[in-house]
């Protein structure tokens, strides 16, 4: 049972059914709606559970596979053994461990974290910050994707303004390659968001395919907020803002939304240095 001490793995019990309720909360997990409603999330691979960990994360309860357990504990001998980590682990049979097991990613482990708190009002900003909006976006892979790009790029937070999806959803964390867990973030309305910017002197420079300036030509120096828009439909009339283009050589009008918050934030951080 998870929390039990001093067990050996060879004492351990063994989760063999698929309808296992621990088994079937840990899967449902993958679900919005019960995510935010029961305050946990899933976490596929031992990669994102060590940064989980890493980062302070609050880890639930562990789930080895059987068949990969032996394995899994001599490549991660530490992480195992970690405090946060010694005393929650349960072992899953291959069948049950095939309903908790993201798609064709089985990689032997999934963990249940209780979901922290991630708000405007806990972020602490450095001087002249450096921000990346995400407005809108309803890919969890296109969310990742922006965070990984963000922490590459040395971005001080990323604000996450009405997306339909949430910064812990299992296709955000694998995308992001768990920098969602160490890179200041914030689930928040577009309003909210606003008000945050003007409150803390930041001007918002959105991204806009119509715009008459390119990104050489904008001064994204001192306190900017760089916006990006909803795949499908852009930025809305309720984004006042400078704006900017990414300068397109061939055919197409327009880049995949993290591509050009990939493309603005190392702009940004080419002029700050």
């Amino acid at each position: 049972m998870p929390g039990s001490e001093g067990l050996s793995e060879a004492a351990m019990e063994v989760l063999r059914s698929p309808a296992n309720p621990r088994i079937r909360h840990a899967a449902r997990l993958r679900t919005g709606r019960y995510r935010r409603r029961s305050g946990q999330f899933v976490v596929d691979g031992l990669r994102e559970i060590q940064r989980a960990v890493a980062a302070g994360v609050r880890p639930v309860e562990l789930f080895l596979q059987t068949q990969q357990s032996e394995r899994l504990r001599q490549q991660h001998a530490d992480l195992l053994a970690a405090p946060q980590l010694a005393h929650c682990q349960t072992l899953v049979a291959p069948a049950a461990f095939e309903k908790l097991a993201y798609g064709e990613r089985n990689e032997g482990a999934v963990a249940v974290f209780e979901t922290p708190s991630r708000t405007l009002e806990e972020l602490r900003l450095p001087p002249s910050p450096l921000l990346l909006i995400a407005d809108g976006v309803e890919k969890p892979g296109n969310l990742g994707a922006i965070l990984r790009s963000a922490d590459a790029a040395g971005v001080d937070a990323v604000l996450c303004s009405d997306c339909a999806t949430d910064l812990f959803h299992p296709n955000v964390i694998r995308a992001s390659t768990a920098t969602v867990f160490t890179l200041p973030a914030a689930a928040c309305s577009g309003e909210a968001a606003r008000s945050f910017l003007a409150a803390h002197g930041i001007q918002v420079v959105a991204a806009r395919v119509d715009a008459s300036a390119t990104m050489w030509q904008a001064d994204l120096g001192g306190a900017v907020a760089l916006l990006v828009g909803a795949e499908d439909r852009g930025l809305g009339p309720q984004w006042q803002s400078q704006a900017i283009r990414i300068p397109m050589a061939g055919r197409a009008d327009s880049l995949n939304v993290s591509v050009a918050a990939a493309v603005l934030a190392f702009e940004a951080r080419r002029q700050r240095r």
